[in-house]
């Protein structure tokens, strides 16, 4: 069987079944409901079918059920042709085991940090998307996103992946990424909404200031959002990159405003 990798899908394919066991053992899945997105020609799939105790794997080109009809015939696989961003994930509680596509990696890691049944997950992205998410303050890459998936979840690297290990060979090393999440979250309601917008705002352009981010985002009088993080102990200079994100749940937390 042929099937040359598709760029409209960002379909890189790894190969190295050494490499790919390792993922599976770390990603500790034994005898637990797994998801796997973009299972591809089934490299990862089969070593998931091994350890879980039930496979369920979301693919958007149909194109590759040739590949994959061996891994569908076994008891615990279920292969869904449909695009993940899509579906409605069942209840329960549910791991996830992906190598992602580059240019969808964002909208897929908001699903799993936003669906409360996804516990854990362990993500092939670009080694410098894995760096920006797991950036800390004063660093070049640390940013908005950095903040939210520290604040759903415990998040390491779990290993560098050489991009020559990829099938065609893309232009950038991987990485991949392990979520732990919180069972319960230090916000709820509308103090975690205050907080996402606030972090959001806080990075909207870099290169300002916090008090300006805020008052351009938020059309709050700029001396009023001084005189409120001057009351948080931040002076009118520090920028969002400076801040922790325990200093942006504070600042949620007795956020005055409406959003």
């Amino acid at each position: 069987m042929n099937h040359y990798p598709k760029k409209k899908f960002g379909q890189n394919f790894l190969r190295d079944k050494n490499l790919l066991e390792k993922i599976v053992i770390k990603s500790h899945i034994e005898g637990k409901n797994v998801i796997e997105i973009g299972p591809g020609q089934g490299a990862l799939t089969q070593f998931l079918a091994q350890y879980a105790k039930h496979l369920t794997a979301y693919e958007i080109d149909e194109q590759l059920k040739p590949f994959l009809l061996q891994y569908d015939a076994k008891d615990n696989v279920d292969i869904k042709y449909e695009d993940f961003i899509k579906v409605d994930l069942p209840e329960g509680d549910f791991h996830v085991v992906a190598n992602l596509p580059y240019y969808i990696t964002t909208p897929i890691l908001f699903k799993l940090l936003e669906t409360n049944s996804i516990k854990t997950a362990s993500l092939m992205i670009q080694k410098e998307v894995c760096d920006r998410l797991l950036a800390t303050p004063n660093q070049k890459a640390y940013n908005a996103i950095s903040i939210i998936v520290q604040y759903y979840a415990k998040a390491y690297r779990m290993m560098n992946v050489n991009r020559k290990l990829f099938f065609p060979v893309p232009r950038v090393d991987s990485a991949v990424l392990r979520i732990e999440k919180y069972d319960k979250r230090i916000l709820n309601g509308e103090s975690e909404k205050t907080f996402f917008v606030i972090v959001k705002a806080a990075f909207k352009q870099k290169r300002k200031t916090l008090a300006n981010n805020l008052h351009q985002v938020m059309g709050i009088e700029k001396d009023e959002v001084i005189k409120f993080l001057e009351a948080q102990g931040l002076t009118d200079k520090i920028r969002a990159e400076q801040i922790d994100m325990n200093t942006f749940i504070k600042l949620a937390e007795v956020w005055p405003y409406d959003n």
